[in-house]
């Protein structure tokens, strides 16, 4: 009799297991740990259910197994697993029994147990410090080999129980962005990597201390840049500007030197007096010099040398310029008389 009784309770509590409520009857609870779902090895950490009030029985489960159950009639339920250990690091859930059925399970929370190997790095893209709607990037590596094949990296931040974000990349890194930073995002971030089917995980990498600014913040990549072309263009301009400069002057100093050279004929076209002075040759025994002022003729020489050839000299007096010079324009023009000097 005994033992068809043990067999009709566990039927009994195996059919149950499997009765669930249908969907949007019962509250799906939450799990959180505390202090956090990333604990060093040795720590103490406590799970908590949360569901409706009222008496019922909440079931924890490990990696999709059963692992255990307790009465009560609080709105939380809690399991405190003492000082944990290798085996205790995995997927946590739970779900509880009101009524006649079995709510659904809850989100699944990853227990993640550090310090079995080294700390990884932790590198930020752009800056540490961003503005409000930005997006940055937090790159975890792994620097020392831990000799698995494939790693998930988790990223963490202090103050929040459970890691943000974690993938399994192909390679040693994973970058995990942050799109649209808002203000809430400032804090203190780090990050563990494990093997991927396995419980152990790292040292936590340095802290990363992120700031969120209200207003666009310039990099110094930048503002390197910027300086870097403001320096080029400037240092243009001012090239250019010299250039222009000495081409100016060069063209200018060229002008004055062609105005002086030009002077003398101005002043000589201006005095009225002609330009062209007609003479004959004479016989190259004698040399004739004449004053040419008021027609008057002054003497002849001889030539000291026979062989000489016949050579006229016109002496200009200058009075006779200047006074040409004073005539008042508006007097007529004298009739001009060309001479020829002939020697017998």
């Amino acid at each position: 009799m005994a033992p068809r009784v043990t067999s009709l309770l566990c039927l009994g509590l195996c059919l149950s297991q499997k009765i669930t409520a249908p969907e949007g009857t019962l509250l799906r609870p939450s799990i959180r740990a505390v202090p956090s779902s990333v604990v060093p090895n040795g720590a103490e950490v406590r799970l908590y259910c949360q569901g409706p009030q009222g008496s019922k029985s909440v079931q924890l489960w490990k990696d999709e197994a059963f692992s255990l159950q307790i009465n009560t009639s609080r709105e939380e339920a809690e399991f405190r697993l003492q000082r944990e250990r290798i085996n205790a690091a995995g997927s946590y859930s739970c779900r509880y029994w009101q009524g006649l059925h079995w709510s659904e399970f809850s989100a699944p929370l990853q227990l993640v147990v550090t310090g079995f190997f080294s700390k990884p790095s932790l590198q930020v893209r752009p800056s540490t410090m961003v503005a409000v709607g930005e997006t940055v990037t937090l790159v975890c590596q792994e620097l020392i080999s831990s000799g698995f094949l494939k790693l998930t990296f988790f990223l963490l931040k202090a103050g929040v129980p459970a890691p943000l974000q974690h993938q399994s990349p192909e390679g040693k890194m994973a970058s995990f962005t942050l799109p649209s930073v808002k203000a809430e995002d400032a804090g203190n971030y780090s990050c563990v990597y494990s093997g991927k089917d396995s419980k152990r995980a790292s040292d936590p990498s340095d802290v990363l201390m992120l700031e969120v600014t209200g207003k666009k913040t310039a990099h110094p990549q930048r503002k390197e840049l910027g300086i870097t072309l403001i320096v080029t263009v400037s240092c243009v301009s001012i090239f250019f500007f010299l250039l222009c400069l000495l081409v100016f002057l060069c063209r200018r100093h060229t002008q004055h030197r062609s105005s002086c050279g030009d002077t003398p004929r101005r002043s000589s076209d201006s005095a009225g007096v002609p330009q062209s002075l007609y003479l004959t040759s004479l016989p190259p025994k004698e040399i004739m010099y004449e004053d040419v002022s008021k027609g008057r003729q002054l003497e002849t020489r001889a030539s000291e040398s026979e062989d000489s050839q016949g050579v006229t000299y016109s002496h200009l007096n200058t009075a006779a310029l200047d006074e040409g010079q004073r005539v008042p324009t508006s007097a007529p023009p004298e009739p001009s008389v060309y001479a020829t000097l002939a020697l017998h």
